[in-house]
């Protein structure tokens, strides 16, 4: 395989691994084809040992029983070592009708992601006598094994086209086009804006070639994989001489030092550690390498992140602007996922005493402490961010929160609210009206929000620069607030807690994900009562929503719901606030696969139980299958 992410599943592996193995018979034998095959003594031997064994890879689902059916009749016609042309012309017509059947069932696999666009491109060959995609084909043949690798390779491409003349030509065409475009001067972003305004339609040429370029050094770069027999990775040095040769060097930065694999799809490769743990995103541009790694780190910050095997890996500078991205291992970044967890279910065992804390403190004479504590409580109440400085400061897209709030900029006192409007992480914006309640009755009946909303106007009309802020009219960090909040609840005056800290087994950062994986999972037990025996339409609909059409009504899906509460986007609720486990448990407890941005967002292997969660499952699966009953 090319890479975890990309691995097949064991069925899926199995339907395409057969699908490859008839293919370079098929493709010299079928008239629509009749290409040349280096191999053919090889993939003739393979389609006997197939008609011999009868294997029904399609699989036992009586939706696929056609394309069973076809595939016997292919087996019994089929004659792979007659030298006749015409002799299995009814074998071929039985194959296809099978793949036809196959691909007007293929719901019933669950395909996803790469496995689509792999069924897709079977189903031109098989059905449609379409060959556009078979170097896709012959690339991607490397997620089954190195046999099938051999296979596919054998197969010559019609009209003499090779991935190789392709790099070849395209690369020439750039360096004309850039002449004209650039004259020589390095393509920045700048200037490709004024290029795009003055001649728009040479610069839409260029940036086809740029698309046509990086697909066929793609498939060179798996070409070149497959002729060294570099299975699966190999040192990033070792490749780098290659493509250097090829005009390619661009494609993998000269100062990255570890190994790299080949990626079926997306960017060419897959970056991984000289101890072959693969990175969870590609460093693409300017790598700095980090001397530090494999040592380990203190854990300062958050006390939540593994240390074992140190930080992060390699640093990379954004192509546009100062910013840097830290590129860690998939392994690390599962652990550090699995304790942030961890430690928020710690937090919902113990949230009422962290809250009852906090209420006791929100009354306290010492101000650091009730000031301390009424930014822990709107952040629970609202799920607000904690905010840092260095966001605040930005010269463009200022971002904020709850420690960065200011008095004049972000808070209106109102005659019943008090409103306050703030554009948050990834410039989504943010408003919290907490009611102001003034009658005794009211007061009464909502304690809490009096009190959140009599010390919020104490803070409003100091008419200080920032909201919340110290004795010394100093500006809280976030560290300050969580060392609150973590602190024990003991009294302890050197560190400036007289009345002790909320006692919290997490950081205050992680209000937010504790939220977020409550109201998924209590949708998700509706959801469960509600539809006991659901179809995984149904479930893929309840997770990620539905837009409104034609013919159906538009279903907001639970991410959107969390993603509404959060003032985020489902995308981000996905990949940082929502617990894995529960995601992972609303598909499986029906024993359905989780959908392609699941296993790509949460660096999921769906061959291991990345977070231990087949125990669970297993009761989980038993209690649907009771409710299912229970409703029949």
């Amino acid at each position: 395989m090319a890479n975890e992410l990309t691995a097949l599943p064991e069925f899926t592996r199995c339907l395409f691994k057969h699908a490859y193995l008839f293919l370079p018979w098929f493709c010299r034998t079928c008239n629509d084809y009749r290409f040349k095959v280096n191999d053919v003594s090889n993939a003739v031997d393979f389609v006997e040992a197939l008609k011999k064994d009868k294997t029904l890879f399609f699989g036992s689902s009586p939706e696929l029983a056609k394309a069973n059916r076809k595939l016997l009749r292919f087996y019994d016609a089929a004659k792979p070592k007659s030298k006749n042309p015409d002799s299995n012309s009814d074998a071929i017509h039985y194959l296809r009708r099978a793949w036809f059947h196959a691909w007007k069932n293929r719901h019933v696999f669950g395909l996803r992601g790469h496995e689509v666009r792999l069924m897709k491109f079977f189903h031109e060959i098989y059905v449609l006598g379409k060959a556009q995609h078979l170097a896709d084909l012959q690339c991607m043949a490397r997620l089954i094994d190195q046999d099938v690798v051999r296979l596919a390779r054998s197969i010559y491409l019609p009209g003499g086209w090779t991935p190789s003349r392709a790099v070849i030509k395209a690369n020439a065409e750039l360096r004309k086009l850039e002449t004209a475009l650039f004259n020589g001067k390095e393509p920045t972003p700048e200037l490709c804006n004024q290029v795009r305004r003055r001649k728009a339609k040479t610069y839409a040429r260029f940036q086809k070639l740029m698309r046509d370029r990086k697909e066929a050094a793609r498939q060179r770069i798996t070409e070149i994989f497959d002729e060294q027999e570099w299975f699966p990775i190999v040192k990033s040095a070792t490749l780098y001489e290659h493509l250097r040769e090829e005009g390619l060097d661009d494609l993998l930065p000269s100062t990255f030092r570890g190994r790299v694999g080949v990626q079926p799809t997306g960017y060419p490769l897959t970056f991984y550690t000289y101890a072959g743990l693969e990175l969870d995103s590609p460093p693409i541009n300017e790598v700095t390498m980090n001397p530090n790694y494999g040592t380990e780190e203190p854990d300062k910050d958050y006390k939540i992140h593994p240390v074992t095997d140190g930080t992060f890996y390699c640093e990379t500078k954004a192509v546009v602007g100062d910013s840097k991205t830290k590129h860690y291992t998939l392994e690390y970044k599962r652990r550090a996922r699995r304790l942030k967890y961890d430690s928020v279910e710690k937090l919902e065992q113990v949230i009422d005493q962290v809250r009852a804390k906090l209420i006791e403190h929100l009354q306290s004479d010492h101000r650091d402490t009730w000031v301390r504590a009424l930014m822990c409580l709107l952040i629970d109440k609202y799920c607000a961010r904690i905010g840092n400085e260095a966001s605040a400061k930005r010269e463009d897209k200022k971002t904020y929160g709850i420690t960065t709030l200011r008095n004049s900029k972000h808070v209106q006192l109102k005659k019943e609210y008090i409103i306050i409007e703030y554009s948050g992480k990834h410039c989504q914006p943010q408003r919290h009206a907490l009611p102001i309640y003034r009658t005794s009755q009211e007061q009464k009946d909502h304690p809490l929000e009096t009190l959140i909303s009599n010390r919020l106007i104490e803070l409003i009309l100091e008419k200080r620069r920032y909201l919340f802020t110290r004795t010394d009219r100093k500006q809280y960090t976030p560290q300050m607030v969580n060392d609150y909040f973590t602190a024990s609840i003991e009294p302890n005056a050197e560190a400036n807690l007289p009345y002790g800290g909320a006692g919290s087994p997490c950081t205050v950062h992680n209000m937010r994900n504790f939220h977020a994986t409550r109201l998924f999972r209590q949708y998700s037990e509706k959801f469960l009562h509600r539809k006991p025996n659901p179809t995984y339409e149904e479930v893929l609909i309840a997770y990620q929503g539905r837009n409104k059409t034609k013919s159906h009504r538009g279903h907001p899906g639970v991410l959107s719901i969390v993603a509404r509460m959060l003032g985020n986007t489902p995308s981000i609720c996905r990949k940082s606030y929502i617990d894995p486990r529960e995601q992972l448990l609303f598909f499986q407890r029906w024993n359905f696969r989780p959908p392609d941005c699941i296993i790509r967002d949460l660096f999921v292997q769906e061959d291991e139980d990345t977070y231990g969660l087949r125990r669970v499952i297993r009761g989980e699966q038993k209690r649907a299958r009771e409710l299912a009953k229970q409703s029949i």
